[in-house]
């Protein structure tokens, strides 16, 4: 990838259900990294089993570390100080990636050298449903500034590319937090100057279903979190103050039923 050199991070809890259609999609990179680093953060179903026998039949190295659940953002550091290369990307167990995901960011890197993190744009599918996308189109990228992330959170943590010289100079992931820790760094990062760029295309799919806590079981809490992080985020980053009814209308808008949201969506 003309020195852009990529270790891949993944963490998972019981993730077995979607873990070879993501992992199969880093091994089928048009440009592939140079290694992926999965914790397996106590999981209690098969997933340890089905990681060691997708390390055989990898087509490029796989450090697979076991832990007894130390939460996630603990698993991503974990991960990430067991990474050898100087970009780092991360894959949710249960998402995945087209072929050209880390070939289209790697030009991204080369054409904006000033990027900390390049993140593509994002695909939607729901449950068991397998998408298949043309990568083909005319490659864009978008520079995503502090009032991209007024209204919502633009990256899938999924989509991520970042340097590590990033992660280390921002902190990494906050240990303190369980829920969107991702956001938490993004805004960290932009309050203290770090440039985001976007490759337009979605070159990562995101799969939302059922066994994750959004939808299992703890909609009110995740909701109810993201609501205080929404206006804690819009006051770091200084946003306009007629922003501030946009967590109270996106909180009531989440705890609506999914079948009544995604009709609104459409």
């Amino acid at each position: 990838m003309d020195q852009v050199e990529v270790s891949v991070i993944m963490t998972v809890k019981n993730g077995a259900r979607f873990l070879e259609s993501s992992l199969s999609s880093v091994f089928s990179q048009t440009c592939p990294p140079q290694e992926i680093v999965v914790v397996n953060d106590g999981s209690d179903d098969d997933t340890w089993e089905v990681l060691q026998r997708l390390r055989l039949m990898a087509p490029i190295p796989v450090q697979l570390l076991n832990t007894q659940g130390v939460g996630r953002s603990a698993a991503l550091n974990l991960a990430v100080s067991h990474a050898r290369y100087s970009w780092l990307a991360n894959i949710d167990a249960d998402d995945v990636w087209l072929p050209e995901k880390l070939e289209q960011q790697a030009i991204a890197v080369r054409l904006f050298p000033d990027a900390d993190l390049v993140v593509t744009a994002s695909h939607i599918v729901y449950g068991e449903v397998e998408v298949r996308l043309d990568a083909r189109g005319a490659f864009s990228v978008t520079l995503l500034g502090c009032d991209s992330f007024y209204i919502r959170n633009p990256i899938n943590h999924s989509s991520i590319l970042f340097s590590r010289r990033f992660y280390d100079q921002v902190g990494g992931y906050d240990e303190a937090l369980s829920r969107q820790i991702d956001i938490d760094l993004w805004v960290r990062a932009l309050r203290e100057g770090y440039v985001f760029y976007r490759v337009d295309f979605p070159l990562t799919i995101k799969r939302l279903h059922d066994g994750q806590s959004y939808e299992f079981g703890n909609r009110l809490g995740y909701t109810f979190n993201s609501f205080k992080l929404s206006l804690k985020k819009l006051w770091q980053l200084k946003a306009p103050f007629y922003y501030l009814p946009i967590p109270f209308v996106k909180f009531i808008y989440d705890n609506l039923p999914r079948n009544v949201r995604r009709r609104i969506a459409r």
